[in-house]
């Protein structure tokens, strides 16, 4: 049988998720660190005024966490109600990533940075997707 075809390990799912949390992060701090130290501010309007403030680190760990157990979510509820969630999963993750895409070019920056931000959200998707299809395989 395809791995794509089987039942995930529930049980394996919240390793999972930290192992594909932990790598995104890292990973994008990274990317973060080398696009500031090379000159890029992601400078992003606040609440309530819409001053243009540098994004800070956490930000770029809180984008990459909370996705990270959304998607865990979402493959423990196709888990429970489709025959093969890996396979249901991999689709629903490409498609957001897809849509993710526009939240950067909605920012007030530069399309370096722009694409930068781009980068991490394809980043962050693949360390969750790895991580999750990896390590919640039954067996």
């Amino acid at each position: 049988m395809n791995r794509l075809d089987q039942r995930i390990n529930l049980r394996r799912l919240p390793l999972a998720t930290l192992i594909g949390a932990a790598s995104g992060v890292i990973a994008n701090l990274i990317v973060y660190t080398a696009a500031r130290a090379g000159g890029f501010e992601f400078r992003a309007p606040v609440p309530p005024t819409n001053e243009p403030m540098p994004l800070p680190m956490v930000a770029v760990v809180v984008a990459t966490v909370i996705p990270a157990i959304g998607a865990a979510g979402v493959l423990a509820l196709l888990n429970r109600f489709t025959a093969r969630p890996l396979r249901v999963f991999l689709i629903i993750a490409a498609a957001v990533l897809l849509v993710s895409f526009a939240g950067p070019f909605t920012l007030p920056i530069s399309f370096g940075e722009q694409m930068i931000l781009n980068l991490m959200h394809i980043i962050a998707a693949g360390a969750i997707v790895w991580a999750l299809a990896r390590f919640t395989a039954a067996q």
